[in-house]
């Protein structure tokens, strides 16, 4: 049992990890054609990862290490889909 479900799940693993590196090479590439405009968005993104809801404002230092932690968590997973959508128009040949 476990060597089907390694044999089936392992392909998709690294289909996966090729789809984002792909996809991550290619924003790399957006990002150098103009360099004036990434560095603002590059900012702009990472002070975003820092800004804390207004509901958690005044509460204590745990609160808010764990809202920093969940928003840095959620724009991670969103930037990983984005990379690997954009490296999927690659694998599949769009």
């Amino acid at each position: 049992m476990p060597e089907e479900y390694d044999r089936k799940i392992l392909p998709e693993i690294v289909q996966d990890t090729v789809a984002i590196s792909l996809g991550m090479t290619f924003k790399s590439f957006e990002m150098m054609k103009d360099p004036i405009g990434s560095i603002t968005d590059v900012t702009g993104a990472v002070q975003a990862l820092f800004t804390l809801p207004a509901d958690v404002a005044g509460k204590g230092l745990q609160e808010k290490a764990q809202a920093v932690a969940a928003n840095v968590l959620e724009k991670a997973a969103g930037l990983m889909e984005e990379c690997k959508t954009a490296g999927q128009k690659f694998t599949d040949g769009k």
